[in-house]
């Protein structure tokens, strides 16, 4: 099978399970918002933004290092396993005597009271070892090429989740708590069935335990845990701070408009869940740039033409997945749409990093942009200065995800000089910023102003689609 084809195989696979099951998540925002007030969404979107920041600094990012170590012929699956599952074991221990640290995290309610994430501890702690363990053994088993296994895993969870969702929401009421603990029966049932139908209990064992592999493979995962946090910081410091100095109402609601860019990521995350198994090859360094080159551009354009379509239809989305108090969310949503597109093209250039095993590189890239996003977040939000709220936040997330796809662009060229098609990538982005200056403007006849625009972007980066398909027609 050629390269082409066995990246739209996968890719395909991994659409079905992903889409599958965030759209189901993504319809049951009705419902969520529908029971949970803004505030207490705010504080729900809090644990769970402070869980993601703690994943990876319990498990070392322990997960990355399984898919590309056991990837590898050269390594035993059953010790990259082990090294996985041990390593993580050890991170959750070490952790617990830091709980107090979520003091630190301090919010406002609408009614004034300020208050910590300290009583809801046991629960994030609970939800990072369940998180970390499902990590592990459903990368292993991409790393085993199970991948149709991990599609159905994906779409598994999310039904686990949105059937706990209802028991502990609507039938026991159990607010903030039903809605984390959800997620936490869901990780863990996930699981069990992966050990149980992938046998991994047989992949297992404390004398699989090779020392050097293990030094190797914390070396390669270490430089993730700072970056995996900044890039958390980045999303998670927009909320921070509109709930520290606005309130965990206008926090909430911007978590909910956060919604609609979350699924133009999805066009990331399923691709590099592709790529990372497909540009893994013996290919020539030549062939690797312009294997690299053409599905980048064919990447870019997809995913350019996702954001043109969710900056116009900001104001349905919002009425079709929350309720009315929220509907104001809708003016976040084009701004970050945009910041969603250059995330996405920042997760291919980062490919090249994983590639060469340069972690370094993608730390120090990934901590230039969240210095950056700190640093316009307090500029933007806080009332002695700009005080823009939500607008503020998701301004300081374009331009930080917009310089860290720039930085990352030009400084990952010493070791794969991807060769972007630039004015058609420029115009692109022109067209699309036009698209959500207009949008926020609504001058008269904006809805025809926003079809036009989309219009433009689609048959601007059709041709390049176009020859994306005939490369594996031609290639099968």
């Amino acid at each position: 099978m050629n390269q082409y084809k066995r990246l739209l195989n996968n890719t395909f696979i991994f659409a079905i399970g992903t889409f599958s099951s965030k759209l189901l998540v993504f319809f049951m925002m009705r419902f969520y918002t529908g029971i949970l007030a803004p505030d207490e969404m705010g504080v729900a979107d809090l644990i769970m933004k402070t869980t993601n920041i703690l994943y990876p600094i319990v498990s070392v990012s322990i997960g990355q290092a399984v898919i590309r170590y056991g990837l590898e012929k050269a390594h035993r699956k059953d010790e990259v396993f082990s090294i996985g599952i041990v390593t993580v074991l050890c991170g959750f221990l070490i952790s617990l005597p830091f709980s107090p640290i979520l003091n630190l995290v301090q919010y406002k309610t609408s009614s004034g009271g300020a208050h910590s994430l300290m009583p809801y501890a046991y629960l994030i702690y609970l939800y990072v070892l369940t998180s970390c363990l499902q990590n592990v053994c459903s990368q292993f088993i991409r790393a085993k090429g199970m991948v149709k296994l991990y599609a159905i895993d994906g779409i598994f969870r999310t039904m686990m989740t949105i059937l706990f969702n209802i028991l502990f929401l609507a039938v026991f009421e159990w607010s903030i708590f039903g809605y984390v603990f959800s997620v936490i029966c869901a990780d863990a049932l996930s699981s069990v069935c992966l050990i149980l139908i992938a046998k991994l209990w047989r992949f297992f064992s404390f004398r699989k335990l090779n020392t050097h592999l293990w030094r190797s493979m914390l070396q390669y995962a270490l430089p993730l845990v700072p970056a995996a946090i900044l890039v958390f910081v980045i999303g998670f410091s927009d909320q921070m701070f509109l709930a520290r100095f606005r309130d965990t109402a206008e926090s909430g609601i911007y978590s909910v408009s956060y919604k609609i860019p979350t699924l133009i990521s999805l066009v990331a995350s399923i691709f590099v869940d592709a790529w990372q198994i497909s540009s893994i090859n013996d290919n020539s360094h030549k062939e690797q740039v312009h294997f690299f080159s053409n599905v980048g551009n064919a990447y870019a354009s997809i995913v350019f033409i996702v954001v043109s379509g969710g900056v116009m239809c900001s104001k349905l989305a919002m009425k079709l997945i929350a309720a009315p108090d929220y509907y104001i969310g809708w003016t976040f949503i084009p701004l970050l749409a945009l910041g969603a597109g250059f995330s996405c093209l920042s997760s291919f250039q980062n490919s090249v990093y994983m590639l060469e095993k340069r972690t370094f590189p993608s730390f120090m890239s990934t901590a230039f942009s969240a210095v950056l996003n700190l640093t316009l977040n307090y500029i933007f939000i806080h009332p002695n200065l700009l005080n823009m709220g939500g607008n503020g936040a998701a301004l300081a997330t374009l331009i930080s995800y917009f310089f860290l796809f720039l930085y990352r662009a030009l400084d990952s060229r010493r070791f794969m000089p991807v060769r972007w098609k630039l004015p058609r990538l420029v115009i692109t982005v022109a067209l699309t910023s036009l698209q959500a200056a207009l949008m926020l403007l609504e001058p008269p006849f904006w809805l025809i102003w926003q079809l036009l625009l989309f219009c433009l972007v689609f048959l601007i980066n059709c041709k390049e689609l176009l020859r994306g398909a005939k490369r594996v027609l031609h290639r099968a």
